[in-house]
Parts: structure tokens; C-alpha cells; sequence
């Protein structure tokens, strides 16, 4: 064989190479499935749903299918679509749908107590402060944590710590100790190469400042559109730190639909667990109306078996 043949013939065999490596790059990436969510399918019962003038009524109830898994009330969102308006449900409050578009955007968990807050850090050439107390958007002066791209830094005066493999819900105590040291970015996060996906890491972080402490979860990076930059984070208060964002009604509402159960494991929604969502000091619904259910595990939405019903 010429030594031209066998150039061409190597030069044929890498191109080929080249284009399986570059389709079954592209198949995994197209293909990628967030770990986020939950196979849980959602089983409804509107059999003893009443709709009168009422404002206590029972509306419906849910529970779940076979090989379910329990599920944190912190991440967890229910909402009901009553005649195109929607009603969030929870154990107290619920977030206040008024709230005005920001780069920071705060949603308050069915457990009333846990907000899960997306930040929008698109901006590489400046940052998003963030005041954490307040969950809101702040400025270079007075900041908690500030966000660019993935850079994420805590302002001075926070003191931190990070405990590896922790769920929210597990830590309880702020540990005795903590960091000093905000100089450097936080490593937040792993880069998985094969799918180019920035993936948190799997912990909880510790922040305190000015006599309030709180432990924060981060999510993810991506937004509901899949669109990266907009880094999430589940966040609650610790210890017996008040929460100031639960106390501004520009925020926080009560709720006027109440998840009601036997159960008083306010941590998760167990897999043999029925809860019953009932009207909370408002009529949602006279007479007969139609009903969407619209459930959110972790961002990601979860099945039901019947998500559009006919109550009263």
C-alpha cells in the first residue's frame, strides 16, 4: 500500500472517529436527566370534596402510588387551579404571588418555613447581591452572599462551614466550628465533563452572621428552561434564629389552602401518608368548578394520576 493510501486511509479513520465521539457526545447531553424530582406518582381522591359557602371545606386528597419514596415538605410546592386562579397550599403561609420579577426569586416550601431561592447570576461582569435574611436582592454594602456566573462568595463578617452528605432536614444545631475566612470563592460545586453539566455538591452548608444562622442546600444551576447560570438554593433557618423574610408580608402570605394530616412528621410527606387539602378561611370554591393540581418536587413536576377534576 502507497504511503498516500495509508495517510488517507488514517486521515478517513480518525474523521469517523471524530463524528461517532461528536453524536454520542451530543446523545448524552441531549439525553441528560437531572437528578432532581421524583418518580412518585401522585394518587387523587375528590370523593369527599364538598363546595359550599363554607371556608373550611374539604377540597381533596392525595396520597401515593406503589414504590414511592418519602419526600421532604421542604421541597415540596402544591398548587391548586381553581377557575384559572392558583391557590398555594401549605402547612401556614405560602409565598406572595404579588412578588415583583428580580434576579432574586424566593419560594416558600409546603412546610411554610423553607424558601427555595433561584438567583439569577447570568451577569459575568458584575454580581447579584444577595440578602439571605431577607431574601431579596441587596447591594455591594450590605450582602450575605453575591453571585456571578459560578462564583459565588460570602461577605465578611459570615461565618461558614459545610457538612458533606447532610440533607436539610438532618441538621438542626449550628456546629460549633466555623470558618472566618470569605476570601476565596466557595467550591460549591463538580463539573462533569461527559455531559457539560456543573453539578452541586451533596451537603449542606452553614451560615451565620449578626446572631442569625441559617443552612442552605444547593439544588441546582439550571433554571427551568434548563438554562444555566441561575444557581438555586433551599434555605432555612437554624437553631432558634428567627427568619425575617417570614415575617414580611411582602413575601410571605398565609395560605388559603392547608395541608391537613394524621401524621406529625412535619419533615416528609411519608410514602403511606394521605393528606387532605382543605379551604383556609377563604371559599375557593362554590358550586361546582373545575380543579388543576400542580405539584413540584425539588423544581421538577411531579406525576399525577388525575390532574384535572370537576369538585362539588
Amino acid at each position: 500500500m502507497s504511503l498516500r493510501r495509508i495517510i488517507a486511509v488514517t486521515l478517513t479513520t480518525a474523521l469517523v472517529l471524530v463524528i461517532v465521539t461528536a453524536v454520542i457526545w451530543t446523545y448524552l447531553i441531549a439525553t441528560y436527566e437531572s437528578d432532581l424530582g421524583t418518580s412518585n406518582v401522585i394518587l387523587v381522591d375528590s370523593e369527599n370534596s364538598v363546595s359550599d359557602s363554607n371556608e373550611d371545606n374539604p377540597l381533596v386528597e392525595l396520597g401515593f402510588d406503589e414504590k414511592a419514596e418519602d419526600l421532604a415538605w421542604s421541597s415540596l410546592e402544591i398548587n391548586l387551579i381553581i377557575e384559572e386562579t392558583t391557590y398555594g397550599c401549605s402547612f401556614g403561609a405560602q409565598s406572595n404571588s404579588t412578588i415583583q420579577d428580580g434576579k432574586v426569586s424566593p419560594k416558600l416550601g409546603a412546610d411554610g418555613s423553607t424558601f427555595t431561592t433561584e438567583i439569577d447570576a447570568t451577569d459575568s461582569e458584575s454580581y447579584t447581591h444577595f440578602d439571605l435574611p431577607g431574601q431579596s436582592e441587596s447591594n455591594s454594602t450590605d450582602y450575605w452572599m453575591k453571585f456571578s456566573s459560578t462564583d459565588i462568595y460570602l461577605s465578611e463578617g459570615v461565618s461558614w462551614t459545610f457538612i458533606e452528605g447532610a440533607e436539610l432536614s438532618d441538621v438542626n444545631e449550628v456546629p460549633e466550628e466555623l470558618s472566618n475566612d470569605t476570601s476565596e470563592r466557595m467550591e460549591w460545586y463538580t463539573y462533569d465533563m461527559s455531559v457539560h453539566r456543573v453539578n452541586p455538591n451533596d451537603g449542606v452548608y452553614i451560615v451565620v452572621k449578626d446572631e442569625l444562622a441559617f443552612k442552605l442546600d444547593f439544588l441546582t444551576y439550571y433554571n427551568n428552561d434548563d438554562e444555566s447560570r441561575y444557581p438555586t438554593m433551599q434555605i432555612a433557618a437554624i437553631g432558634d434564629s428567627n427568619f425575617p423574610a417570614l415575617e414580611n408580608p411582602d413575601l410571605v402570605v398565609p395560605s388559603p389552602c392547608k395541608i391537613v394530616s394524621d401524621d406529625f412528621d412535619r419533615d416528609y410527606w411519608n410514602i403511606n401518608e394521605t393528606i387532605q387539602l382543605f379551604e383556609n378561611q377563604i371559599n375557593l370554591c362554590e358550586g361546582p368548578c373545575s380543579m388543576q393540581i400542580i405539584v413540584y418536587y425539588e423544581t421538577i413536576e411531579v406525576a399525577i394520576d388525575e390532574k384535572e377534576l370537576v369538585i362539588g
